[in-house]
């Protein structure tokens, strides 16, 4: 009994009782470390929700002033997590609830008076608050879901009810996109409940890029910055949109296709952000440090740039493929040998390149591939490769059996294959990694880009394989530009001698059509492209000189692009 009553008494006393109230207790609440301060705030939300309390105008207020002096304290809280990727699993579990629940009570203790939709009188006095307030739970939302990704786990669909619900809200009261500081004594940029929206839809397009925790998070920061330059459209425009989302599912941003369209749809484009990613990788290229790119304080080094190209290369995918129709699956169960890198790529194409010359020709009265190699370099016939032709390669790599991974394919189309494997075994995998592919031992390997993951569990993972080229052709490249000079023996590539060749490199040639029409390109690393710079190509037998063309696709560090032929050399 005496606990009911000192409850009873303690109403009057809570700091969500009045702003007066609220700020005498940020005063005391200022005296205790950033966890202590986040667990009692959480602690009077809580109660809040749980006491169901009307909500009034005071409270509101109490409520938005302690939600922002707080913040300080919750940034820290979440920086612990991220900056702590190999703490216990006890304390991130932790952690993780303590952030994703306190994050769930702020929306809750928000929403009550979101809901306060019988009393017109309560809707008039909340009406001037409220895009802050449809703000803030959005980005409370948006720290769920990226906690979410941060497990490679998919969010929860009342997640995106909500958020598609308060952002609709928004566009219903006319101020989705009216510009203000969420929280103004931060002195952070100003928002609005458009900007925060897609800043979540935008990061939900890289959910299954499988980057890493810090990764994700200084993504996040960046898109801060770069959701002001994406505008949320009610109709679609062909050409100039890549991404929707439908606002009575419970689903975050979707690629579009023709069956995509009506009003619950809201629609965007990624053009002008991806000219912003751009525009920075140029400036680095040019010497521009990071701190002057305004990229954050703990942005710089090699790896921020990879991730900046990562960026550019998806999201320009994303553009690229926004309208192409998938062929039908069908359900299908066998293995894969897979192989990433472009030089190991391209070691296990020669191979098969030598395999097939071998076996079209009478190797006893016709000289093999080496020996051609050999009379065009150095105009006679090298030991090494009479030791090979006599039997056996004395300068081969030695090769572990099974050098490569082994996938299980359980469907496939007429453009490629769907996988699941381990996350344990296969944590190299990115979007638009190129990749080797054959179905057994017996067949050559092809040429295939990873367009899709999905997590499926805790250690496995559903992954997408476009096939670029069933016939791809390894080949020798060498420009008398002195742009790229790489000491690479001829040993690696296997070629004759034991001689080194400066500016030597090795790139893939893909048959490939355009608009119905047959064109030459090459799959080569993206630091030998250069628009109109010209390259002499061995082609098994032949030599081409050809010039770089338009570039078809690019990844991190290889590019797809057409070559025109100008001559053929002796």
């Amino acid at each position: 009994m005496l606990d009911r009553i000192t409850a009873l008494f303690a109403k009057d006393k809570s700091p969500l009782a009045n702003v007066k109230m609220a700020s005498q207790w940020c005063k005391n609440l200022d005296l205790v470390d950033p966890a202590t301060r986040s667990s009692r705030v959480h602690g009077i939300v809580s109660d809040f929700i749980a006491g169901n309390q009307p909500p009034s105008l005071d409270s509101l207020q109490a409520l938005m002033l302690i939600d922002e002096h707080v913040q300080e304290a919750y940034d820290a809280v979440r920086y612990q997590y991220i900056a702590n990727p190999r703490m216990s699993k006890e304390i991130e579990q932790k952690l993780w609830k303590d952030i994703v629940s306190y994050a769930q009570d702020m929306v809750a203790a928000y929403q009550r008076f979101v809901q306060a939709e019988s009393n017109e009188a309560l809707q008039a006095q909340f009406a001037p608050l409220m895009p802050m307030v449809l703000a803030r739970s959005l980005r409370y939302l948006a720290i769920q879901a990226k906690w979410h990704y941060f497990r490679f786990e998919k969010v929860p669909p009342k997640l995106w009810t909500s958020a598609h619900q308060l952002y609709r809200l928004s566009e219903i009261g006319g101020f989705d996109s009216n510009p203000f500081a969420v929280y103004p004594s931060d002195g952070s940029e100003v928002s609005s409940c458009a900007d925060e929206y897609i800043q979540m839809l935008m990061l939900n397009t890289l959910a299954n890029n499988n980057l890493s925790v810090r990764q994700l998070d200084l993504v996040d920061q960046w898109l801060e910055k770069w959701s002001k330059l994406i505008q949320i459209s009610r109709k679609y425009v062909i050409e100039r949109h890549h991404f929707c989302v439908n606002l009575q599912e419970p689903h975050g941003a979707q690629k579009l296709n023709p069956e995509l369209m009506g009003e619950p749809y809201r629609y965007w484009g990624l053009n002008e952000l991806v000219n912003q990613v751009q525009e920075i990788l140029g400036r680095l290229m040019t010497g521009a440090s990071h701190a002057s790119l305004d990229l954050g304080p703990d942005a710089r080094g090699p790896a921020v740039t990879e991730l900046l190209k990562h960026l550019d290369v998806f999201w320009t995918m994303c553009m690229r493929n926004s309208q192409v129709k998938r062929s039908e699956r069908t359900k299908v169960t066998k293995a894969a040998d897979v192989i990433y890198g472009l030089d190991r790529i391209c070691g296990f194409i020669k191979e098969d390149n030598d395999k097939f010359m071998r076996q079209s020709r009478d190797a006893k009265e016709q000289i093999d591939y080496d020996e051609i190699m050999d009379m065009r370099l150095y105009g006679f016939v090298s030991s090494r490769t009479k030791q090979k032709t006599m039997g056996g390669n004395p300068y081969a790599v030695n090769k572990k059996q099974n050098d490569w991974h082994t996938w299980a394919i359980d469907n496939e189309s007429n453009g490629g294959f769907g996988a699941v494997l381990r996350f344990s075994e296969n944590e190299w995998i990115r979007p638009n990694l190129l990749l080797g592919l054959r179905l057994n031992t017996g067949e050559n390997w092809q040429i295939g880009v990873l367009r899709r993951i999905a997590r499926l569990s805790d250690d496995e993972i559903s992954a997408g394989i476009q096939i670029i080229t069933t016939t791809p052709v390894m080949v020798g490249m060498h420009s008398e530009q002195n742009d790229r000079i790489e000491n690479m023996t001829v040993t690696e590539l296997g070629f004759t001698g034991g001689l080194e060749l400066p500016n030597v490199k090795t790139a893939l040639y893909v048959p490939h059509q355009i608009d119905g029409k047959s064109v030459n390109t090459l799959i080569m690393h993206s630091a030998d492209y250069g628009l109109d710079k010209i390259y002499q190509i061995r082609a098994r037998d032949k030599k081409f000189s050809v010039s770089l063309g338009l570039v078809l696709e690019k990844g991190v560090d290889w590019i797809w692009v057409a070559v025109n032929v100008l001559r053929q050399d002796n």
